[in-house]
């Protein structure tokens, strides 16, 4: 099989990356009082074959590469069902991991979906409160609607019930994570959806690299919703415009790309944030064990002196 340009290392980088992995822990430890560190699934799905990966690699890359939590996602190649939930609860306390979250994308929009969404929206509610989670993320849909507007406006009013009902009842939190070739993804359509949305009841969970494939500067729109952050992902990009096509290519571990994550922390500590950072690398061109040993140097190195 012949390899694109983008993943072919040379010996000097290949050096350096196993340098810098060795600078990590072999497991987390609470060296930062206000942040917790996960690992999204994505990392292994991507590239994943028929009958894999399975929860036990995963969980076992995540805890050797020096992380506390996992985070599950609605995807066909690992759901978020029944079967996987009870995985995860055996093998969550043999690796020492917590569950940081649930990320969950349906139809948001659609206004006739309102009672379904709510109903569905308490077995993610469940699953998290089994593992002691807190936060479920919500991923936008598709962006081909007639009416942008009045899209938004529906997935509002589904995002206030929803809110209400994980809040109330669940004693859980709810964001929005905008995401690139979704209907939240740019300043304006998170804008409104922010503006529509009941603050006591949704909130923000943003991701780094999606925020500025989507048009926006991740630190301006982190500060604008800092008082709504309630849950992150970190994902470094290594692209230089917006209207980046085929971003696989071009997300990266953190710190070899655009994002200024130490003035994003600086914020969070101005507003005392407490919860989890996911790292959400869609494609590591390492190993995802590697990746990981990659990232956590990153935070140890340059994230944690700033908020410790």
């Amino acid at each position: 099989m012949k390899l694109s340009p983008d993943l072919i290392w040379s010996r000097r980088q290949v050096v350096q990356i196993m340098a810098l992995s060795l600078l990590s822990p072999p497991r987390a430890l609470p060296t930062e009082r206000n942040i917790h560190w996960a690992l999204g699934a994505v990392t292994w799905v991507v590239k994943a074959e028929p009958g894999s990966p399975r929860w036990e690699d995963i969980l076992a890359d995540i805890a050797a590469g020096g992380f506390e939590g996992f985070e599950p996602f609605t995807t066909p190649t690992l759901p978020v069902n029944d079967g996987n939930m009870a995985t995860l609860e055996q093998l969550a306390p043999k690796y020492h991991l917590r569950m940081s979250g649930i990320y969950w994308d349906d139809d948001f929009h659609l206004a006739d979906q309102h009672d379904r969404l709510v109903k569905d929206s308490r077995r993610f509610l469940g699953y998290l409160k089994r593992f002691g989670a807190e936060r479920l993320i919500i991923g936008p849909p598709e962006p081909n609607v007639e009416n942008e507007r009045q899209a938004i406006g529906n997935m509002a009013k589904v995002m206030n019930s929803i809110g209400k009902v994980a809040l109330d009842q669940y004693g859980i939190k709810v964001g929005v994570h905008p995401h690139v070739g979704g209907l939240i993804e740019n300043p304006r359509q998170i804008d409104q959806l922010m503006e529509e949305t009941d603050p006591n009841y949704f909130h923000f969970a943003p991701d780094t690299a999606q925020i500025w494939m989507g048009g926006g500067n991740p630190v301006r729109v982190i500060e604008k919703y800092k008082h709504r952050v309630v849950y992150l992902h970190y994902k470094d990009i290594r692209a230089y415009h917006r209207g980046l096509k085929g971003y696989l290519d071009n997300v990266i571990e953190l710190g070899r790309g655009v994002i200024d994550f130490p003035a994003l922390h600086r914020i969070l500590k101005s507003v005392n944030y407490k919860g989890w950072i996911t790292i959400d690398l869609d494609n590591a061109r390492i190993s995802p064990l590697e990746s990981a040993k990659v990232n956590r140097a990153y935070i140890d190195k340059v994230l944690t002196p700033i908020y410790a």
